[in-house]
């Protein structure tokens, strides 16, 4: 099936729609761990679930990346600033380089 302009448009905003809910995610999970709330074993495991549902496009790469480096600092115990740093490659929709 073709894909038209229109269609192009509105996965482009929906794909800006989910990094903002992957953004503000994070944003609340790294709350939780400065407060020492969080079990980060558990979080990996619903990250990986969530990533594997994303779309394997091209467009999602970057993401998915950026994602599994995160849930790789959730799983090594990483500095929370450390991982914060991510959270701006999440809204870009990955890294650039």
């Amino acid at each position: 099936m073709q894909t038209t302009t229109i269609d192009t448009h509105t996965n482009s905003v929906e794909f800006d729609f989910v990094k903002g809910h992957i953004a503000a995610t994070m944003t609340l999970i790294h709350g939780l761990i400065d407060q020492g709330l969080i079990d980060r074993e558990r979080l990996d495991l619903f990250f990986a679930s969530f990533i594997g549902d994303l779309p394997h496009s091209r467009e999602t790469l970057g993401l998915r990346l950026i994602l599994d480096q995160w849930r790789q600092g959730l799983r090594d115990g990483e500095a929370e600033e450390e991982m914060r740093g991510k959270l701006f490659e999440v809204i870009r929709g990955g890294r650039t380089n």
